[in-house]
């Protein structure tokens, strides 16, 4: 358990320090492999990062990691709606909200390799297979948080 929760929190820490982040550019429609919506808001700050969290919450994802300070929210992975499990990291930065979907390996292999959750950033596919549904739930939640979306790919060397 403690070790999900650092690595939940790992996973935050790299989608809030973009210092340390390579992207691939924002683009208007998402290619293969992107991984992260760029949502720009009109309410910016804690007002975006509060109606993130009360959007998510509401489409039945329980809030596991929340930092006011840092402006960075994550959920428990979940099953909801039609989808299959997924969870949210979100990320506010001025006026500009980065929003990205996780799974957990096990979720997909139904088997656990090791003792330590894994976990796996959800990207981009243009397909009709779990993947591209999770991504489905990911734009629906964008649509319904408003605002200007951008695609982009973010990683870490």
């Amino acid at each position: 358990m403690l070790r999900y929760v650092l690595l939940l929190s790992g996973l935050l820490f790299l989608t809030a320090v973009p210092t340390f982040a390579q992207t691939g550019g924002l683009r208007t429609k998402p290619i293969d492999f992107d991984n992260t919506i760029v949502l720009t808001l009109p309410d910016e700050g804690p007002a975006a990062w509060k109606r993130a969290g009360r959007l998510i919450a509401q489409r039945g994802y329980p809030i596991r990691f929340a930092s006011p300070e840092l402006l960075t929210l994550s959920t428990e992975v979940m099953g909801a709606r039609k989808a299959t499990p997924l969870g949210f990291t979100v990320a506010v930065n001025g006026h500009e909200l980065h929003l990205r979907g996780f799974t957990s390996y096990t979720d997909i292999a139904s088997y656990q390799t090791s003792s330590s959750a894994q976990l796996l950033l959800i990207e981009y596919m243009d397909s009709g297979n779990a993947r591209g549904r999770q991504w489905q739930e990911l734009e629906d939640v964008a649509r319904l948080l408003g605002g200007t979306r951008q695609y982009t790919r973010v990683g870490i060397d």
